[in-house]
């Protein structure tokens, strides 16, 4: 649970932006606002690296190089501070940490458990990620506004979570004894061989999910201006009805795997397809607030479904690896979304705002559409899901 908390750590900077730029006026707005967002570059390679290293490393290990990166990039700005460019090196390391932090998370969680304890295990991490980062953000806020610094003292929640992690994380890696894995060697082999597809597709889900869920964050703001739906505060207002959905997906999750069964993930683009359609249709703050939910619950869904379906999809000594991939691919589908539908809004003519929600729209339907057409959810459960 401190790994979970502390792997949405990346983003804890976001309400000092503005005061940061008041502080370099001579900067560029875009490269100040890089200080949030540039850490997602340096999580994709962690995760990548991390992931091949788990099959070598232990658990404790990989989780106290986690907070050390997160510890030592969040504070150092405390001492140093006399650029931007500082402060984009110290968002570097702290993105790296957290990049693994995202992968040790399943992995850790996949090496113990199984089946449906797994699957609500990992609903509940999901939940932990999210709910804190609407308190941190909160706190964060409280305490910019007694100066920007002040916000990165935040970052002592890292050594807390240093402590815990070198008492009770294990010592293992994420592969079982010899003895007991080269008995399945066999199976994994082939098990490997005959769900490549499916494990690409869950990779791509995860892309969606957040290449899709990242238009709110690029553009929500912009649209509830655009519209005059509220004051400078409604963004951040709607946005936590956005993250709220999910803490309430990820404790519920298995509960609506019950009643969706083999549709689940078909349902989630619907609800941010839907989402999508009331944004584009509708001028009202308490409709937004609505919409955003139902996006975030979309996302929520697929990204505690997908790392499960993973988890049976992979042969065991490759799941870091796996993991580690959909990691960095997540992050990447965040950082692309803004240049996608920004080409795909110029291409078409559109306003950049409301191309953003019709491409949302678009890409959701298509989603929901071919995972139903293909049965791919019943497919996979079918034949490899561990009960």
């Amino acid at each position: 649970m401190a790994l979970a908390i502390m792997s949405r750590f990346d983003s804890i900077i976001s309400p000092s932006v503005a005061a940061i730029q008041a502080s370099f006026p001579r900067t560029d707005p875009s490269t100040v606002e890089s200080v949030v967002s540039i850490g997602s570059s340096a999580a994709i390679v962690s995760a990548l690296l991390f992931g091949h290293l788990l099959t070598r490393m232990s658990f404790r290990t990989a989780g106290c190089i986690s907070c050390l990166c997160v510890a030592l990039g969040g504070l150092m700005p405390l001492f140093v501070h006399s650029s931007v460019g500082q402060l984009l090196l110290f968002a570097l390391v702290v993105g790296f940490g957290v990049g693994i932090a995202t992968t040790v998370l399943p992995s850790l969680s996949a090496r113990f458990f199984r089946g449906k304890r797994l699957a609500a295990l990992m609903g509940l991490v999901l939940a932990v990620q999210d709910g804190s980062s609407m308190l941190v953000l909160a706190l964060g806020g409280v305490l910019a506004k007694g100066g920007w610094l002040h916000n990165y003292w935040l970052y002592f929640l890292a050594l807390p979570a240093l402590v815990l992690v070198i008492f009770m994380v294990p010592g293992v890696g994420a592969v079982e004894e010899d003895s007991q894995a080269v008995g399945s060697e066999a199976s994994s082999s082939q098990k490997g061989v005959q769900c490549w597809w499916a494990t690409l597709s869950c990779i791509l889900i995860g892309f969606l999910s957040i290449f899709l869920v990242a238009v709110l964050y690029n553009k929500l703001a912009v649209y509830i201006a655009k519209y005059s739906l509220g004051g400078t505060s409604a963004a951040g207002v709607a946005l936590m009805f956005n993250t709220g959905s999910s803490v309430v997906i990820g404790l519920s999750i298995n509960g609506i795997k019950r009643v969706c069964r083999q549709w689940t993930i078909p349902f989630a683009f619907l609800l941010m397809a839907l989402g999508a359609l009331l944004f584009l249709t509708t001028r009202s703050f308490p409709i937004v607030c609505l919409s955003a939910f139902l996006i975030g619950s979309g996302s929520a869904i697929n990204m505690a479904t997908c790392p499960f379906l993973l988890s049976n999809l992979t042969p065991d000594r490759r799941y870091p690896l796996v993991m580690g991939v959909f990691s960095a691919t997540t992050s990447l589908g965040f950082t692309a979304s803004t240049w996608a539908f920004k080409t795909f809004s110029k291409m078409f003519g559109l306003d950049p705002v409301t191309g953003s929600f019709i491409g949302m729209l678009i890409i959701a339907l298509l989603a929901a559409v071919m995972l139903s057409l293909v049965r791919f959810q019943s497919c996979v459960e079918s034949r490899f899901i561990k009960r």
